[in-house]
């Protein structure tokens, strides 16, 4: 295979992370700037617009003298570089990591919206799995001894329905997605095992289950009903919550323990084998609504609204995460009480 030259001099060595300023995203990048790690971010926005002014803590800053393109974001605890670049294009990503010195990818861009999944299915495969295969080739082109650490974070979804199976979901559980997104994500998944095991490259897939706390996005169950309950509060909205199905079992974990066992992944996970990241405890919808409800200052009832089910959904999804302890010793921080509680306050702080 031809050898991508790099366009100008390698950086010193930095972190990658693709889709940095996605909910999950922006979270590691935090992280990674906290701990005084040079990063660099890549990706796309949604509707193919700019870089958008704020992430998270972050503010854009500007244009920086840079061939690809890039702008700065400076926040509390740093800086990163960011360069848009939609990885569904082979030459963009080849031409990024060729000309840096990366230690670490973090591959979190996706179109990860399950439901959006049935009506975008051929953006889904274009993002999710297209663009895995895209940074994969871009990794086997760079020299042996230049070749970073991957992670690329697949999804709970690819389990699917067990309905036989009613433990903790291994990773050696077989396959059963039952969506556009799900389907993606598993064959993304499963290319990055033939990538190692084919090319030797150091790509550690792992299968995340649930998560949520700050900044996430209220197309997603938990920040909509807080956001629904902090709008009834301050009389903007009507007292009620309009849901889905509420019986699903999911496995949840905080933005920030999910983080911080990636960063302990790509330090010591063993490539070439899935890792779930997960708390090993289920949680309904219902439960979880249940705990946000308690904690409203106002009387609101719940309302099933059946426009917000899925065509196709899996009943329970609840993952082992003894891979992930024993290889890196990780535990979770955070009570999903205490999280989903951070949600409505952070809700209410949008309507104060």
């Amino acid at each position: 295979m031809t050898e991508v030259k790099p366009p100008h001099t390698p950086v010193r060595s930095c972190s990658v992370v693709t889709g940095a300023l996605g909910f999950v995203g922006v979270h590691l990048v935090t992280a990674l700037v906290r701990a005084g790690l040079p990063v660099v971010g890549a990706g796309r926005q949604p509707d193919g617009g700019p870089p958008p002014p704020r992430a998270g803590g972050f503010r854009l800053t500007g244009p920086v003298p840079d061939p690809e393109g890039a702008v700065g974001y400076e926040g509390p605890d740093g800086c990163f570089r960011y360069v848009p670049l939609d990885l569904a294009e082979p030459q963009p990503v080849a031409r990024l990591l060729a000309g840096l010195d990366t230690a670490a990818v973090y591959h979190l861009a996706a179109q990860s919206s399950a439901a959006a999944s049935f009506d975008q299915p051929r953006e889904t495969f274009a993002a999710n799995l297209g663009g895995t295969l895209n940074l994969l080739e871009a990794v086997r082109a760079l020299p042996g001894a230049r070749r970073p650490v991957v992670l690329a974070v697949g999804s709970c979804e690819e389990y699917g329905p067990q309905p036989d199976r009613d433990r903790p979901l291994d990773e050696d559980t077989p396959l059963n997605p039952v969506s556009p997104y799900a389907v993606s994500k598993a064959a993304a998944t499963l290319l990055c095992l033939q990538y190692a095991r084919s090319w030797d490259l150091p790509v550690i897939p792992v299968r995340s289950f649930s998560h949520t706390g700050p900044g996430h996005d209220p197309r997603f169950a938990f920040p909509s009903f807080a956001r629904q309950i902090a709008a009834a509060e301050a009389g903007r909205g009507p007292a009620e919550i309009r849901t889905g199905d509420l019986s699903a079992v999911r496995d949840f974990l905080d933005v920030r323990d999910v983080v911080a066992a990636y960063r302990l992944l790509v330090r010591q996970g063993r490539p070439g084998r899935v890792v779930n990241v997960c708390s090993g405890t289920g949680l309904t919808i219902a439960e979880g609504l249940e705990i946000l409800v308690r904690g409203a200052r106002c009387a609101v009832t719940v309302v099933r609204d059946p426009a917000r089910s899925r065509p196709s959904d899996t009943p329970r999804l609840v993952g082992d995460n003894t891979r992930l302890r024993q290889d890196t010793g990780w535990e979770p921080e955070h009570r999903i009480q205490d999280t989903l509680s951070g949600l409505l306050a952070e809700a209410r702080r949008e309507f104060a």
